[in-house]
């Protein structure tokens, strides 16, 4: 009778672990968004908006120091996949910044909702 009822306790400790076991996996906490987010900047920024000048026309960005984004650095600017042109960024605040631009592709422009991208090169 003895080793039935350490049998039965066996068992029963058994089938607890094994609930606790699936329902943990069950249990979802929630993620707080600083974890899916990036700890590098993205060193990017959507064009706002271009503002016409007499010299030049000024490409205004929604990112500025935030995203990485100083003062004289060039960005690539493309809509997608297709290479549009570059600026040069010639005045950055937290959240936008404002640029110049250096070269255009032939019959291309430069519109709101282009990305900006900081250039980089590769050394090999």
């Amino acid at each position: 009778m003895h080793l039935s009822s350490a049998l039965r306790t066996n068992t029963l400790a058994g089938l607890l672990f094994l609930g606790a076991v699936l329902c943990g996996g069950a249990v979802r906490a929630e993620v707080p968004s600083f974890v899916k987010e990036t700890i590098y900047s993205p060193n990017a920024a959507a064009v706002a908006k271009i503002v016409p000048s007499l010299s030049t026309d000024i490409v205004v960005l929604d990112g500025g120091l935030e995203q990485g984004l100083r003062r004289g650095m060039v960005c690539t600017v493309s809509r997608g996949f297709q290479y549009k042109g570059e600026i040069i960024i010639i005045e950055s605040r937290s959240d936008r910044s404002a640029g110049l631009i250096l070269e255009l592709v032939e019959d291309a422009s430069i519109t709101a909702g282009d990305i900006a991208r900081v250039k980089t090169i590769q050394t090999s």
